[in-house]
């Protein structure tokens, strides 16, 4: 309970700081270049933001197909969907989602849920390394490019390095994994997801067990991952879609509002705003994404307006797909797939 009232603390603060910057540069201002827009460019924002999902659900469903042969691509698709929708609307690291998404699919094809479980993990290690191998760059072109105070350029590193070092940590938690660890893993998971769910979609001890298992069986698929170089270039490049896609939906919106910037300057922004927000964990990055991008896209010379403008316009475009289509392709699964026993009853295997 203590935590949950710090998290929403953070997000008052968050939208406090939000609504302080909009009043200081001026409302107007930006409701004047929403206005202005051009519409050509604002439907290639929406449909960039629509292939981070594309991408995105083609890359689970190629690490699913492996283990579920008689899988396929729109369900895999919406489950995708829907656990993201979770994960954005749950203080959990983006991961309360995760077994969701497993469970539908294991549910839909009669697959047992360690396996489904498990690729879910190498995806997210997938996103993850991808995220590390762009932010790499990106970090070296702002330091290189731009006068930033000397604190910025430290905090860039550090930003860095501290993800340099989540990576190694993973990867040897994961090459260590026992059954002890998974079952404390599954109890975390439990305790993120039933925010939202108060245990309706599994009892504690379910759950844990089912997570277990899973991370017992993520060890065999990510090694199944890396016997084949292929199918892990073609995983990691899939998740550099991802993000890449987010890159040129606020790049689009630069061109709409008549104040066109170098992509490199956004994707910078737009890549260190969105893995603080994940640090943050608070529901949909509220007021953090936004103050965060503002903040850098002004250290790299973007006029104040226009930043605050794409800063707050990327969110919106964020927020449609995350909360919009991610509600409604939850919708789609209890209609179609008749779902909506799983996530809907009290409690199972007790």
């Amino acid at each position: 309970m203590r935590k949950r009232w710090i998290r929403w603390g953070v997000l008052a603060v968050s939208l406090i700081v939000l609504i302080v910057i909009l009043w200081h540069i001026g409302a107007s201002g930006v409701l004047d270049a929403m206005i202005g827009m051009d519409p050509r460019y604002v439907v290639l924002a929406l449909l960039c933001y629509f292939g981070v999902h594309l991408a995105w659900g083609i890359k689970w469903y190629l690490l699913v197909k492996k283990r579920v042969k008689n899988a396929y691509f729109p369900f895999v698709f919406l489950a995708n969907v829907t656990g993201n929708f979770i994960n954005v609307t749950t203080p959990s690291g983006r991961m309360a989602g995760e077994p969701v998404r497993a469970g539908a699919v294991a549910k839909r094809f009669r697959a047992p849920f360690p396996d489904v479980f498990a690729t879910a993990m190498v995806d997210k290690m997938g996103l993850t390394l991808a995220m590390i191998l762009l932010l790499f760059p990106l970090i070296i072109f702002a330091y290189g490019k731009f006068e930033m105070d000397p604190i910025l350029k430290y905090f860039l590193w550090a930003f860095f390095l501290f993800w340099v070092m989540v990576a190694v940590l993973s990867y040897a938690v994961f090459h260590g994994m026992t059954r002890e660890k998974a079952e404390k893993m599954g109890s975390w998971i439990h305790q993120a997801t039933a925010v939202i769910h108060r245990e309706k979609l599994w009892s504690r001890d379910a759950l844990v067990k089912k997570v277990a298992q899973g991370l017992t069986g993520f060890k065999d698929s990510f090694k199944m991952l890396a016997r084949s170089p292929l199918t892990l270039v073609v995983d990691v490049f899939l998740g550099m879609l991802t993000y890449l896609f987010r890159f040129f939906a606020a790049y689009m919106f630069f061109i709409a509002i008549g104040y066109p910037q170098e992509i490199y300057i956004v994707a910078t922004a737009v890549h260190i705003s969105f893995i603080i927000g994940l640090i943050s964990q608070l529901p949909g990055m509220v007021g953090v994404g936004e103050s965060t991008m503002w903040i850098l896209y002004q250290a790299m010379g973007v006029r104040p307006t226009a930043a605050l403008t794409v800063s707050i316009l990327t969110q919106l475009n964020s927020y449609l797909f995350e909360l919009g289509f991610g509600y409604l392709a939850m919708v789609a699964l209890n209609i179609y797939y008749d779902v909506d026993k799983m996530i809907s009853r009290r409690k199972v295997n007790r």
